[in-house]
């Protein structure tokens, strides 16, 4: 490592954020070149970048993630760990796998491999509900509603949503955040993977159209949007609408079943143009109750659009599963 590069790192380590501005008075030197040793830098993997133009300021890739130890357990449950969790750090920083994990356990003061026997014990109790690589989540509709008030014919899970003491899956942190800050990279991240799953749940329930649960809150990248783009369905699509209200309520934000019943009901309309189908499927990307797909199914129903109604989400709340008994 040259020395200019050296005493950018030096500097950086000071003063624990810079931007390039005044580590280019700092070092004497052109904007231009300390933009080169700064993208040297990146590549290397020891600074992080933080913020976008023009404010952008660069730190220590240790002074946001912290070198933990790795964990000492079996490469079965190292490849489990890897597979399924994913750590986002306060100040903005995704650790992946087992150092996350290892991250995470030594942030509260856990016994890493406990937790470790734990998470992956947790994982094996909610593969079992997996059937091709779905969770059956039918039941739980019993939970939700009284036998004449339910409407979909069947109910199935991509992904549990999270898991007790551990929090939001790999997927389901990737959705969240992906949403809430509109971060593309994540947002990909979920794509690739859920796209080759919701490709086979159609190739194997072979559905006459399919729905998405439309977006509530206005955002430049919605979701379902790009999901709904990204998988290049080429049977009918049937349109569901949210309805403007004066406050858009989520249905997330509802704790109440009967509550995401009415709003589901009143702020939402399923289009129809006098199509027939004998199996529909709608998808949303997470289920609390069951609530909003629920509704969607009767409204298709009533208005005789389909026989059959199948919902599908990307991930969905594993409360009332008999093995796990609260989330």
């Amino acid at each position: 490592m040259n020395n200019y590069k050296q005493k950018i790192l030096d500097f950086i380590g000071k003063n624990r954020q810079s931007n390039p501005n005044q580590i280019t008075e700092f070092l004497g030197i052109s904007y231009q070149m300390t933009h080169r040793h700064l993208k040297s830098l990146l590549e290397k993997g020891v600074l992080i970048k933080l913020g976008k133009p023009p404010k952008v300021y660069y730190s220590l890739k240790q002074d946001s993630i912290s070198v933990i130890p790795n964990i000492s357990v079996d490469t079965t449950t190292i490849d489990s760990i890897n597979e399924n969790f994913t750590l986002i750090t306060p100040d903005g920083n995704e650790i992946e796998g087992i150092q996350g994990f290892s991250n995470w356990c030594h942030d509260r003061k856990f016994n890493p491999e406990k937790k470790a026997e734990e998470y992956v014990a947790l994982i094996q109790e909610y593969n079992q509900y997996k059937k091709d690589g779905i969770i059956g989540a039918t039941s739980k509709l019993n939970q939700s509603f009284t036998k004449n008030d339910i409407f979909l014919d069947q109910l199935l899970y991509l992904h549990p949503h999270s898991l007790p003491v551990f929090g939001k899956t790999k997927i389901a942190t990737w959705l969240f955040h992906g949403k809430q800050t509109q971060n593309k990279m994540l947002i990909k991240k979920v794509l690739q993977k859920i796209i080759p799953e919701i490709q086979q749940v159609i190739k194997n329930i072979h559905p006459d159209a399919i729905a998405f649960v439309p977006p509530t809150v206005p955002r430049a990248v919605q979701f379902m949007k790009e999901l709904q783009k990204s998988l290049q369905i080429i049977i009918p699509q049937i349109q569901i609408e949210k309805i403007a209200t004066p406050i858009m309520v989520q249905q997330k934000s509802l704790k109440d079943i009967t509550d995401r019943m009415i709003n589901a009901e009143n702020t939402m309309v399923v289009v129809n143009k006098n199509y027939t189908f004998k199996k529909v499927m709608i998808i949303d990307d997470f289920t609390g109750s069951g609530a909003t797909l629920n509704i969607l199914a009767k409204k298709i129903k009533q208005q005789k659009i389909a026989q059959k109604v199948i919902g599908l989400t990307i991930t969905g709340s594993m409360n009332g599963f008999e093995v796990v008994k609260e989330i």
